[in-house]
């Protein structure tokens, strides 16, 4: 019973999705949007509360994809983004809803969890609407083509061709270790030394790509261990970060303020103290949000649909002033031809001297960029062999 609405971004995919689970089940349906954390209740502090607030009697297609008995006392918002998708299609398998609706939130599952997802969904007696932007039709399912004007014109190529050649440190991590109150060990002794260049990190969902992120951005303090930028100490959680331009999976997490213009100028603010960082001014940042699509520093960012969020998210990184960036899931919720632009923007800014690092469950993406894998996986972290297209 499994319907797909495709098209490109701004088509009117997502209203005609929400349309028809409002067809389907009024006010009744259970919806996972691109960041799962909103369909989760956020009443539980541990995951088996989480799950018990859904459970109904007798649950009849249960789907049980990770081991949620070992999650059981973690806290969902501490959960990876995939892992937080697929606790939200576990609740909704133990629930009563009727049916349910998907915008892209598979698109950050690994492959093996995105094909078990979708075996679950195509074998549902339920109704299912799912917009996804790397898939076809499903087979068995109905078709839904949607054709709505476009909006927000994004010329990545113009953000990036003007911007001067740069000269990031060499990072070593030594004998790095993490873990979560009430969880496992993300990392225990991790190694890793990344010379500037282009690095894709891989591994299961919830194996510790983001929390590297966080790490490196001094988001998370670890339990152990050393960063060091070209031999000198480096500890981000303490001294703050200047190093790292952050573009987060989910952007709602990364403003500093309620208009672009306000969280700009904390970020100036915040980095002006570091005096070798050559910040761009206020008219540099407002044309470069021009090309991302967003034409005044006065627009509010919680009114933007949530793909133009996305883009905008790129814009800090994609100014230059930092030697490395850091981007987590960027395709999550961007079209074919998005993709394709940020692809070649990124082997742009590594032609310049940039550092990257970033995270995807997108191989075709991965596969337009020259880059070498870093395996996370048992608590370690693995540089794989170079990759190029």
């Amino acid at each position: 019973m499994g319907e797909f609405f495709s098209g490109p971004n701004f088509s009117g995919r997502s209203l005609a999705l929400m349309a028809r689970l409002a067809a389907l089940a009024p006010g009744n349906a259970f919806f996972i949007g691109p960041y799962a954390e909103a369909a989760l209740s956020g009443l539980s502090s541990t995951v088996a509360d989480e799950i018990a607030l859904y459970r109904a009697a007798e649950p009849a297609h249960e789907f049980v994809p990770l081991d949620f008995a070992g999650l059981s006392r973690r806290k969902p918002p501490t959960l990876s983004g995939g892992e937080q998708v697929l606790l939200a299609l576990h609740c909704f398998s133990v629930s009563d809803y009727p049916a349910i609706g998907i915008d892209t939130a598979l698109e950050q599952l690994d492959p093996a969890n995105r094909a078990g997802a979708l075996g679950f969904l195509s074998r549902l007696s339920l109704p299912v609407a799912l917009v996804d932007n790397r898939l076809d039709c499903p087979a068995g399912w109905s078709a839904r083509a949607c054709d709505g004007t476009a909006a927000f014109a994004c010329d990545l190529a113009t953000v990036v061709n003007n911007l001067p050649s740069c000269a990031a440190p060499t990072i070593a991590i030594e004998n790095l270790s993490f873990g979560y109150p009430g969880g496992r060990e993300i990392f225990r002794a991790a190694n890793v030394v990344l010379e500037p260049g282009v690095y894709r990190l891989t591994g299961p969902n919830g194996a510790g790509k983001t929390t590297l992120f966080k790490l490196l951005a001094g988001v998370l303090a670890p339990i152990a261990g050393t960063v060091t930028l070209d031999s000198s100490r480096y500890a981000p959680w303490r001294d703050g970060n200047r190093i790292f331009a952050f573009a987060t999976q989910n952007p709602d997490h990364q403003w500093c303020g309620a208009t672009l213009g306000e969280d700009l100028a904390r970020r100036r603010k915040a980095l002006a103290r570091h005096r070798d960082i050559a910040l761009p001014d206020e008219a540099a940042l407002a044309a470069l949000a021009a090309l991302l699509g967003i034409g005044t520093l006065d627009q509010h960012l919680y009114e933007l649909p949530l793909v133009a969020r996305k883009r905008l998210s790129w814009l800090w990184p994609f100014t230059g002033a930092l030697p490395w960036l850091m981007l987590d899931e960027p395709t999550i919720g961007q079209d074919r031809a998005m993709r394709a632009a940020l692809a070649a923007a990124i082997r742009k800014l590594a032609a310049l001297g940039h550092g990257i690092l970033f995270i995807t469950h997108d191989d075709e993406f991965a596969g337009a960029i020259a880059h070498r894998a870093l395996r996370l996986a048992n608590a370690t972290i693995d540089s794989e062999s170079a990759f190029a297209p």
